[in-house]
């Protein structure tokens, strides 16, 4: 197993973990996507529900794609082509002043579409290169990519809701005891 394998496995389950839980998180909690998007592109409510819907499902197939082999070109190329809708995202939110959060986890306190929509975005089409190029064939054990993807997206989850797991995790005081 050569290093750079290992690396193209590393990249393939966190692209799947990012589109997982950004999928999920729209799937969950839309609304936060559904404004972003409304403002964006300048939509009715209803229908801005069912391009938020549908994102949420694009970004759920790729994720799963991505794990397996037949699918996985597929995959990233529709990886790549989301991160490019992001990276525009980001630029005409940006041009536009919207102030709305991006929803793309479904949290409502995340940042407003510009810049590291830009970013995250160009880091995804680099990702889906990465994976077109080197990840049909040259994955060493392409059975653990789901076990990768599941630990990155849990990882991710406990970082986008650190708040929520630290309310969890602090020690509260105990009852006293009644004798």
């Amino acid at each position: 197993m050569t290093t750079a394998a290992v690396a193209v496995g590393v990249v393939a389950c966190a692209t799947a973990a990012v589109h997982l839980c950004a999928g999920l998180g729209k799937l969950v909690a839309p609304e936060h996507a559904r404004e972003a998007v409304a403002g964006l592109l300048r939509l009715a409510d209803p229908v801005a529900r069912r391009v938020v819907r549908l994102l949420a499902l694009a970004e759920t197939f790729v994720a799963i794609a991505l794990l397996v082999p037949v699918l996985r070109p597929t995959g990233a190329l529709l990886a790549g082509v989301l991160g490019l809708a992001f990276a525009g995202a980001g630029l005409l939110g940006r041009a536009r002043g919207l102030r709305a959060p991006c929803g793309c986890f479904g949290r409502p306190e995340s940042r407003p579409l510009g810049a590291g929509s830009v970013l995250s975005g160009l880091a995804l089409v680099a990702a889906a290169i990465i994976v077109l190029r080197y990840g049909p064939g040259g994955l060493p054990r392409p059975d653990l990519l789901p076990v990768g993807t599941a630990g990155l997206a849990v990882a991710i989850v406990v970082w986008t809701w650190r708040d929520m797991v630290r309310d969890l995790i602090r020690a509260r005081p105990t009852p006293a005891a009644h004798d």
